[in-house]
């Protein structure tokens, strides 16, 4: 759940507004112009560039659905570099014609605002795109197709639809209502409904208590049916509703241009930013991976897209080597991209990682090529046993019971609150279990998504699990690595609801973990978890054959989950 902090991160990219604003210098801002679409509906627009610029110049531009007064700010952060800052507004949004729909028209309409754009006596024929989250996302979708005037995007913090949200692993998050009231009750952003704490958490609470179907927490909300809620919660799956938001692989294979993408290990989207990085990296033409970078170290949903960064990302310290000015990083990018200048110098290869621990920033050509090694551990041989062990062993399954009917481990939150992290809180669960490895030889570098791949059954349809890595060191003090939740009935077919026959095993891999890069001390153990995916800002899943969002407490299962002992996980070594 991204509570408070991680809330107000979605919509900042702040910059100071001392040296930059108008205090110091003078700047023409027109808020008048509108982008006529071809179905009619007209798009508010504003452009900023500083007083005396020459036109025709290249053109910044940000597509937006949250209106705020620091775009203004924000526009002259890039006309001091000699661009024309661009904001246009989603349908629904500012003074837009239309309504709000998420995701489902930001392709169409991006590609018909840069057409505009271009043909504008302000604009040379150069655009550039920037922005993180949504903004993120916008940037991917409107490469489906990329219009020839669009000379590069910088994706950050990327939302990847169905991937990482609003639907991470197949599980629906109750954010995705709150987020939906933010920015669908009016044409600017409710604030009031959306800050409000104490009413989601009580919300979210009644629902969990009372053994609610899913289906009726817009309804339970208090504002009555949302219909974008209810079309979101029937495609649980990563099916053609959410593919066809973003690039296919055809389309993958047409994008040529330079893009900078950027992300953090503690990014709650980093799912998505990765997802379009290995999208790209699969079916791109070699000429576009050749100018494809990927910046990612030890930043939050803020800090991964240039907003704060926090020196304290509990239990992390971040060192001040990691903190590369992004917001730099970035007109350096566009300065490169747009008016031919040098390449950042920062950007030494195509892929930039920060290692926490050994603090320093490491660069590589590919995914590839950044690891030397990969450390296996397997699940103990025996009942009752916790240590992994590094060569398959035994014989019998190990066995994972629990009551979906009981409500204590739904209730246990266990997210940092302004991080994707969790927290020890996890190890509160009163289903939980533990493991742990001998103590490491030596220092290694941990470096990428730990993978498990795991042999089970079940004796119920469907159930939603979660697994977690940590480091714990010699002091006894756990480091959260990575986790990832999973429903059953999405881990065989990614796109449609396939429900188990009682204890058949199936082989899932769960690659779709966060990439941390962190130095693992001599003498630390690594600490796997295994528990339901509970927890009291989640969808709840009772185990039977049919729609998760349907479900309510009578149709609470008794659970049985049987891990075999092929099942192990992989973590990647620098």
């Amino acid at each position: 759940m991204r509570k408070l902090l991680a809330l107000i991160a979605l919509t900042l990219f702040i910059y100071p507004t001392g040296p930059l604003s108008a205090q110091s210098k003078r700047y023409v801002i027109d808020s008048s112009l509108q982008v006529p679409l071809k179905d009619g509906t007209v798009l508010s627009c504003m452009i900023v560039y500083q007083e005396g610029a020459k036109w025709p110049l290249p053109v910044v531009l940000r597509a937006n659905c949250y209106p705020s007064k620091q775009d203004t700010i924000r526009a002259q952060y890039v006309a001091d570099s000699g661009y024309i800052g661009v904001f246009v507004y989603n349908r629904g949004k500012s003074r837009s014609g239309g309504s709000f729909y998420p995701m489902e028209n930001d392709a169409a309409d991006n590609y018909e605002i840069i057409d505009w754009i271009s043909k504008q006596p302000w604009c040379n024929g150069n655009v550039g795109m920037y922005g993180g989250s949504y903004l993120g996302f916008a940037q991917w979708a409107t490469v489906k197709k990329v219009h020839p005037a669009l000379k590069t995007i910088v994706p950050q913090v990327a939302v990847g639809p169905g991937i990482d949200y609003p639907n991470p692993g197949g599980i629906f998050v109750t954010y995705s209502l709150q987020w939906l009231k933010y920015v669908r009750n009016n044409h600017y952003l409710d604030d009031a409904t959306f800050f409000n704490e104490k009413k989601w958490k009580d919300l979210n609470t009644e629902y969990i208590l009372r053994g609610l179907p899913f289906n009726k927490l817009d309804s339970l909300e208090g504002s009555g049916m949302d219909t974008v809620f209810q079309r979101w919660i029937t495609h649980p799956g990563y099916d053609d509703f959410w593919q066809k938001m973003t690039p296919s692989a055809d389309e993958f294979s047409r994008i040529t241009i330079p893009i900078l993408t950027t992300t953090g290990f503690f990014d709650d989207d980093q799912r998505g930013a990765i997802h379009y990085y290995n999208a790209h990296n699969k079916y791109g033409p070699a000429e576009g991976m050749r100018q494809h970078y990927l910046f990612i170290g030890p930043f939050d949903h803020a800090g991964g897209q240039g907003g704060r960064r926090r020196n304290f990302i509990p239990p992390y310290k971040i060192d001040t080597v990691a903190m590369v000015d992004q917001k730099q990083l970035v007109l350096d990018w566009f300065n490169y991209t747009l008016k031919g200048g040098k390449k950042p110098a920062f950007l030494q290869d195509r892929i930039a990682v920060f290692a926490m621990g050994e603090n320093k920033w490491h660069y590589f050509p590919s995914i590839e090529k950044m690891n030397r090694d990969t450390l296996s551990f397997y699940l103990p041989a025996r009942d009752g046993e916790t240590l992994l062990t590094k060569k398959k062993g035994g014989r019998k399954p190990l066995v994972f019971s629990f009551d979906a009917a009981d409500p204590v481990d739904d209730t246990i939150v266990i997210y940092d609150g302004s991080s994707s992290l969790i927290t020890e809180g996890l190890f509160r669960k009163k289903h939980l279990q533990t493991f742990s490895s001998e103590p490491l030889k030596q220092d290694v570098i941990l470096n990428g998504s730990i993978t498990a791949d795991l042999w089970l059954s079940s004796g119920t349809p469907d159930a939603d699990i979660m697994i977690s890595w940590w480091e714990v060191d010699a002091d006894g003090k756990k480091w959260p690595l990575s986790h990832v939740a999973q429903r059953l009935s999405l881990s065989i077919d990614k796109q449609k609801p396939v429900y188990w026959k009682e204890h058949e095993v199936h082989h899932i891999t769960l690659d779709n973990t966060p990439w941390i890069c962190k130095q693992l001390k001599k003498g630390s153990r690594l600490v796997m978890t295994i528990s339901p995916a509970s927890n009291l800002y989640w969808q709840k899943n009772y185990g039977a054959a049919k729609d998760v969002s349907e479900q309510t407490l009578l149709d609470a299962l008794l659970h049985e989950l049987r891990f075999y002992p092929e099942s192990h996980f992989s973590v990647p070594v620098m």
